[in-house]
């Protein structure tokens, strides 16, 4: 059986072999991972290698989630009108009508991008196409109100800004940051983005594995899955089919496709498609062991407990 391009398990995101396109026009460089799925269009991921001072102007969304890694180099990230320097390790979270514009401060930044509800390939795409056919007018201003309008883009004039820390920008999430930890059993686990931030379709977790860890998906479910390896080794076993995830690599499951993983490794990586109410089952799961203790030691009863969150875990083994 032949999988489609968008539904290759691995990605090398370092490794040309593995994109779905590469489109650069000299100014910028966009390297196409995932295209977008589902209703909510999301799992949309690509990078954008940067210029040392090229900019994003300052703009919002009528629609549309984004979701920014700061894979390697710094940007100056100006958001609501208060602006900072972000860097390697950081990464930033929007929402629609949050208005937002970025300066690249060194060059080969890399800007790790994941989409939800705003289709950014087709734009690119777009974009690309304008420029390669109508040399020019993609920067005629009133082309530009035309083509942004129709992409629910709103151009601002640049804001009066006031300069604070990145700690004091909540859009931006440093590797320190949480919502909410819970350690566990060989696992730390990290809240990066909540339910309601993404309009309750997700979560964004970051989880650090010690080696030996094995996680078992054995029962098939409608989510997909998408996990960015920041460190570490993880051999994943998706169907009958086995490989090994490393630093700077995606893993993208569609729905009802029984995997697993193996922690090889200790590695750090992003949950960046969590369906499941991942917070909710923690909190809960807390409550419980604090008031009784044996409530979840029977198997039929944890399986009921964590269907109840969306959670189809079939096992779990600390090593």
């Amino acid at each position: 059986m032949v999988r489609p391009m968008e539904h290759k398990y691995l990605i090398r995101a370092y490794d040309k072999r593995d994109w779905l396109f590469e489109l650069d026009d000299g100014t910028e460089c966009v390297r196409q991972f995932t295209l977008p799925v589902g209703p909510h269009e999301k799992n949309e991921m690509s990078d954008t290698i940067y210029h040392r001072g090229d900019n994003t102007p300052y703009h919002e969304h009528e629609r549309g989630y984004e979701t920014f890694f700061i894979v390697k180099g710094s940007v100056e990230v100006t958001v609501r009108g208060k602006r900072c320097v972000a860097s390697a390790g950081d990464m930033l979270h929007l929402m629609p009508g949050v208005p937002h514009g970025f300066v690249f401060l060194e060059e080969g930044t890399v800007w790790r991008e994941l989409f939800q509800s705003i289709n950014m390939a087709q734009s690119t795409l777009n974009k690309n196409l304008i420029k390669s056919r109508y040399p020019g007018l993609y920067y005629e201003p009133a082309f530009r109100r035309r083509y942004l309008g129709g992409a629910k883009n709103i151009e601002r004039l640049p804001p009066v800004v006031t300069d604070v820390s990145k700690e004091d920008l909540p859009e931006i999430r440093t590797p320190s940051f949480a919502f909410s930890s819970f350690s566990f059993d060989g696992v730390e686990l990290r809240q990066k983005v909540g339910r309601w931030e993404c309009g309750q379709v997700k979560e964004i977790w970051h989880a650090a594995l010690r080696r030996g860890v094995r996680i078992h998906w054995d029962i098939p479910y409608g989510d997909w899955e998408l996990y960015y390896v920041e460190a570490g080794e993880i051999r994943f076993t998706v169907l009958e089919e086995s490989f090994v995830a490393g630093p700077d690599t995606i893993v993208h499951i569609p729905p009802y496709t029984v995997h697993s993983l193996e922690v090889l490794r200790d590695a750090r990586l992003y949950d960046c498609d969590c369906s499941a109410k991942l917070l909710s089952l923690l909190e809960d799961r807390a409550s419980l062991r604090a008031s009784d203790p044996d409530h979840l030691s029977a198997d039929e009863t944890r399986r009921d407990f964590l269907h109840k969150y969306g959670c189809y875990v079939t096992g779990f083994h600390a090593g």
